[in-house]
């Protein structure tokens, strides 16, 4: 890392609201359905169906969509791991979004029943006017960089190295 990023080499990551029972927090994790669901969004893409995942193709073009769909199903016949939390990489943790998820912090009587995450930037363009810091994972999961400013030149980003905070126990 710490060189430039092209729009083309970046797939954004399907998330879910998950609890890191590593960090024990709330935060997003790699939502990756079996092989077979790619598959078939890609072929019901390419039928002219409108699909939800691993994209929502409700507002792109046919064409748009079946080569969008054709990368994220490359990128899925060659993933091997399973999926991680973004927070730390690990693989220890439970989506929130099911039903009456058993969750707790460590000596609380509380759990959470139901959890709420926001994922992405409510600001328009980020990496114009200040630094954009979106994370960068390898096809595995692995955080290995931030993306911090939008190359409109190059249609791509500068980046700089990141790895994941590491813990100190209490």
């Amino acid at each position: 890392m710490g060189q430039q990023v092209e729009d083309s080499q970046l797939l954004d990551i399907p998330m879910r609201p998950a609890w890191c029972k590593t960090c024990e927090v709330i935060c997003g994790a790699e939502d990756i359905l079996p092989l077979r669901d790619f598959e078939n969004a890609y072929g019901a893409a390419r039928a002219g169906k409108q699909i939800e995942y691993p994209v929502n193709s409700e507002f792109m073009h046919a064409e748009s969509i079946v080569g969008e769909l054709a990368r994220y199903l490359s990128w899925r016949m060659t993933r091997r791991n399973v999926p991680r939390v973004l927070c730390c990489g690990g693989t220890d943790f439970q989506y929130l979004d099911v039903a009456q998820p058993l969750i707790k912090h460590a000596g609380c009587e509380f759990g959470f029943i139901q959890g709420w995450y926001r994922i992405g930037s409510s600001t328009p363009g980020p990496g114009y006017y200040s630094p954009a810091d979106f994370r960068v994972y390898d096809t595995e999961g692995t955080l290995i960089g931030l993306l911090t400013w939008r190359k409109r030149e190059i249609e791509g980003w500068d980046t700089e190295k990141l790895s994941y905070p590491v813990r100190v126990e209490d």
